[in-house]
């Protein structure tokens, strides 16, 4: 049987601005420990709220210049091919 996956916002903070992000993941803990675990140091969560059922892939790119991840780090979308973005 295949997990269900939920779209959860990721609200983050860095110098006092705060952000959003999109990111997938089948529970709201497993979001906390995608997102805790892979963070660059200098950023914080703020709060995740769930927005509903995943029909084909949050993304996250690597190179965007607002980024909580460290390079290399974000998930890539299997719904599409990499040529196609």
């Amino acid at each position: 049987m295949e997990q269900e996956i939920f779209k959860y916002h990721v609200h983050w903070k860095h110098k006092d601005k705060l952000y959003v992000d999109e990111l997938s993941a089948a529970s709201k803990v497993e979001c906390v420990d995608y997102f805790n675990d892979n963070k660059r140091p200098d950023v914080s969560l703020v709060r995740v709220e769930l927005v509903g059922p995943d029909e084909g892939g949050a993304q996250e790119f690597a190179h965007a210049p607002n980024s909580p991840f460290s390079p290399l780090m974000a998930r890539r979308r299997t719904d599409i091919e990499e040529d196609a973005r």
